[in-house]
C-alpha cells in the first residue's frame, strides 16, 4: 500500500475512534441523566410515602384526641347530671321527711284533740246504778253533742239501711259509747215510743263491752244521747 493509502487509512481509523469515543460520552451522560432521575423518583415517592404517613399518624391522633375529648366529656356530663340527681333525691327526701312530719304532726295533733275531747266527756259523766238485774251501770253527760243532721223539711224517722236519718241515728249511737265504726255490733234500733225517740242496743265485737242506748231528736238540730245503760248481758235486753 502506497504512503498515501495508508495515512487515509489512519485518518479514517482516528475519525472513528473520535467518533466513538464522543458516543461514549454521551452515552455515558445519558445513563447518568437517567440514574439522576430514578434516583430523584425514588426520593420523591419516598417523601410522599412518609408524608402521608404522617398526615395518617396526625388525622389519627387527632382522632383519638376527639374521641378522649368527647369521652371526657361525657363522663364530665354524667357526673353532673348524677349529682344533680342525687340533690334532687335529696331535696326530694327531706321534702317527703318533712311532710312526713307534718303528716305525723297533724295525726298525733287530731289524736290528741280526740284524747282530749274523750278526757273531757268522761270527766262529767254521770254514773249511777241501778236496780235492773241486766243493767251494771247507767250513764248520763250533759256535755254530750247533738250529732248535726243534713235533713231538711219536716223530720222522718226512719229505720232502714242507707236512709239519711237511721244513719244519723247510728252515728249518734257510736259517739255516745266511743266505739267506731269498725268494733261495733248493732243487736237491735228501734222506735223507743215515739217518732223522736229511739232506742239500741249495741257492743263492740268481742263482746266484752254492752250498751243499751237512748236518744233523742232536738228539732232542727239531730239526734241527742240522753241515757247510756252498761249492760251485764245481751239476752234479754231488745
Amino acid at each position: 500500500m502506497s504512503k498515501k493509502g495508508q495515512e487515509s487509512l489512519t485518518r479514517s481509523n482516528k475519525r472513528r475512534k473520535k467518533t466513538k469515543s464522543k458516543m461514549d460520552r454521551l452515552l455515558n451522560i445519558l445513563i447518568a441523566v437517567v440514574s439522576i432521575l430514578i434516583i430523584l423518583n425514588l426520593v420523591i415517592v419516598l417523601n410522599d410515602d412518609s408524608e402521608k404517613e404522617e398526615k395518617t399518624e396526625v388525622a389519627q391522633e387527632n382522632k383519638n384526641n376527639s374521641s378522649d375529648n368527647m369521652k371526657e366529656n361525657e363522663d364530665t356530663n354524667q357526673t353532673d347530671n348524677n349529682s344533680s340527681d342525687k340533690d334532687d333525691d335529696g331535696e326530694a327526701l327531706e321534702g317527703d321527711s318533712s311532710q312526713s312530719e307534718d303528716n305525723q304532726d297533724s295525726t298525733e295533733s287530731d289524736s290528741g284533740k280526740a284524747e282530749d275531747d274523750k278526757e273531757t266527756s268522761e270527766a262529767k259523766l254521770i254514773v249511777q246504778s241501778s236496780n235492773d238485774p241486766i243493767v251494771e251501770q247507767v250513764i248520763t253527760n250533759p256535755s254530750w253533742d247533738v250529732t248535726p243532721t243534713k235533713q231538711s223539711g219536716e223530720h222522718v224517722s226512719a229505720y232502714e239501711e242507707g236512709h239519711i236519718d237511721y244513719e244519723e241515728k247510728l252515728k249518734t249511737i257510736r259517739n255516745a259509747v266511743q266505739l267506731d265504726g269498725n268494733n261495733i255490733i248493732y243487736w237491735s234500733v228501734k222506735n223507743n215510743g215515739s217518732a223522736d225517740s229511739s232506742v239500741a242496743v249495741v257492743s263492740n265485737n268481742d263482746k266484752t263491752e254492752k250498751y243499751r242506748v237512748y236518744i233523742e231528736w232536738v228539732q232542727n238540730e239531730g239526734w241527742k244521747p240522753v241515757k247510756v245503760e252498761k249492760l251485764k248481758k245481751l239476752e234479754g235486753t231488745y
